[in-house]
This record gives C-alpha cells, sequence and structure tokens, in this order.
C-alpha cells in the first residue's frame, strides 16, 4: 500500500530529528506525544518504504566487502582490503605500503612501542608514513637479504620521526649454529633490543613465501641446501620474522636456536599483530600464516583476499 501524503511526512519528520538532528527516540516522542515505540516502529517503516536510504562510504581504494568478508573467514581484529588495478607481486608492494602507513599511524599512540620486521612492503610502509607518533620502534629480527631492505632501513626511517627511540639488531638473522647465536644474544646491543621485545604493543609484519620462493630469510648464507630440503621437507611454507609455518598453520622449529628473532611465544604475547603482505606468490604463505593463529590484522591487496576467501 503506498503511503498517504501525511504519513510519509511524518515519516520523514521522525527519520530527519533522529538521523540528522541527533535526536533520542524518547525525545522525539515527547514532542510529538507518542510512545518511543511507536517511533521506533516509524523508523523501521521508513527505511522500508525507502524513506531512508543508508550509503556505506570507504575510503577510496579501500574494499570495504572484502575487508569484512576475511575478517570473519580468519577471525582477526583489524582487516585492512584495499584494490590493485594489476595482480603483480611488485603492485601490491607499493600499493600496501601506502595504505599500511595510513592504517598504522591511526592505531599506534604516543605510549605504544612498534615492533617491525624488514622487507620492500615495509620500507614502502616507512617511506609514506607522515609521523609516527609512538614511544619507539624494535627491530623484531636480524637482518635478512640485502641492507636496503632489512629491518634496519625500516628503523632508520622510522626512528627519523621526532621522540621516536630505535632499538636496532645489528646482525644476520640465522646463525650457523645454535652456540653462534647464543653468543650474538649475549651482545649489549643486540641484547637491549631482544629485552624490548616483552614491550612491543604493535608488531608489523612481513610474510616471506618458500613456496614459491620469495622469501628474504632464505637469501641467509647460513641457511644451507641441506637446511632448505630438510626444511621443505617437513612442510615449511612460510614465514613471519623467523617463525616458520607448514600450510595447516603447524609451526616449525628446526632452526629457531639459531634465529636472532622474537619468538613465536613472544610474537603470540603481543597485543596487536599485523601482517602487510600481498600479491600472487605471497598467497599460500600468507593463508598458512593465518592458519597459524599468529595475527590480529593483515593488510592485503583484493586479488590476494579473494583466493584467501576461496
Amino acid at each position: 500500500m503506498a503511503l498517504g501524503t501525511l504519513e510519509a511526512a511524518q515519516l520523514a519528520h521522525v527519520a530527519r530529528e533522529h538521523y540528522v538532528n541527533g535526536k533520542s527516540r524518547v525525545e522525539i516522542a515527547a514532542e510529538m506525544g507518542l510512545s518511543r515505540f511507536k517511533i521506533g516502529r516509524m523508523l523501521e517503516e521508513a527505511v522500508e518504504k525507502g524513506i531512508i536510504r543508508f550509503e556505506i562510504v570507504s575510503t577510496p581504494g579501500m574494499n570495504l566487502d572484502l575487508s569484512v568478508q576475511l575478517q570473519r573467514r580468519y577471525g582477526l581484529e583489524h582487516t585492512i582490503v584495499v584494490d590493485t588495478p594489476v595482480d603483480t607481486d611488485a603492485e601490491a608492494q607499493s600499493t600496501l605500503g601506502k595504505a599500511a602507513a595510513e592504517f598504522l599511524h591511526e592505531i599506534v599512540g604516543s605510549e605504544d612501542v612498534l615492533g617491525v620486521t624488514s622487507g620492500r612492503t615495509l620500507n614502502a610502509m616507512a617511506r609514506n608514513l607522515p609521523s609516527l607518533p609512538c614511544a619507539g620502534v624494535v627491530q623484531l629480527a636480524g637482518i635478512a637479504g640485502p641492507v636496503e631492505e632489512s629491518g634496519l632501513e625500516v628503523i632508520r626511517r622510522l626512528a627519523a620521526f621526532p621522540g621516536v627511540h630505535p632499538w636496532p639488531i645489528y646482525s644476520s638473522l640465522v646463525m650457523s649454529d645454535a652456540a653462534t647465536a647464543t653468543g650474538t644474544l649475549r651482545q649489549p646491543g643486540i641484547r637491549a633490543a631482544v629485552d624490548m621485545f616483552q614491550h612491543v604493543s604493535v608488531a608489523v609484519c612481513a610474510i616471506g613465501s618458500w613456496v614459491p620462493q620469495n622469501s628474504l630469510m632464505m637469501m641467509n648464507p647460513a641457511i644451507t641446501e641441506r637446511d632448505h630440503a630438510a626444511l621443505l621437507a617437513r612442510g615449511v611454507v612460510a614465514e613471519i620474522a623467523s617463525t616458520l609455518v607448514t600450510d595447516s598453520g603447524e609451526i616449525v622449529d628446526d632452526i629457531s636456536d639459531r634465529c636472532i628473532a622474537i619468538t613465536e611465544q613472544q610474537i603470540r604475547r603481543v597485543p596487536r599483530r599485523i601482517a602487510v603482505a600481498g600479491g600472487p606468490s605471497k598467497t599460500r604463505a600468507i593463508r598458512a600464516v593465518l592458519a597459524s593463529g599468529l595475527l590480529t590484522g593483515i593488510v592485503t591487496d583484493g586479488f590476494t583476499a579473494q583466493r584467501l576467501l576461496t
């Protein structure tokens, strides 16, 4: 049945008073001499009749639908999915770096201690940050791969902001044996950074892929061909910091005692644990890390999100 002119006007009036002028249902009811329950029913009817129309506007470039779906599928607290024009690793790195910078700027406060790993995407994030209102930044893993892509470079950029105290790790990520790693961890500068792991409140990490190979950690000379073969045989497909993960989310700790990095247990104790990763070569690795439960949030691209949802 079509609405009469008077009824339509009343519904429009109630809708405007509530949604535009911010009045409560009780206030509107008192002004109109009606019950608050009647006002509630009128607001519902206004929606049903098309008098009230809701439009949800997301940030340009952000895919709100995929963000919500991914968040629900994996039980995450924070999920940012951004659209990219093409499905390539290079495009994902550039776009995700900018998106992660905006996201990080929103969630980090003056009392937070930020922990970061390495990689091209996190370097892009650091380059795009307008400011960083946090107490300090901790390198979560030693150097893996080229210096310009290392955690040291990310730390250097972030520590350039006023008031940000850096805790770098001047060490390779993987040592040849456990004894060398133990000795390295005793060095005062490295010990200072490692001691800060327990104070990290926000961790932002890259994800490395072992199958297919797209990992800085795998480039470390201390990881021999024999190590590679053994770890792949154990099912390793991904790493985050130095924690190795299988497709099912199982943690493989075969070389953890040789690594200069935050441990799996320490990662899990960080309140907010965000991965910034995307692209076709990283999808399998991202899925594995999500299955491990190590993350509370992710920043990724739309193509990758669609694959993660299938």
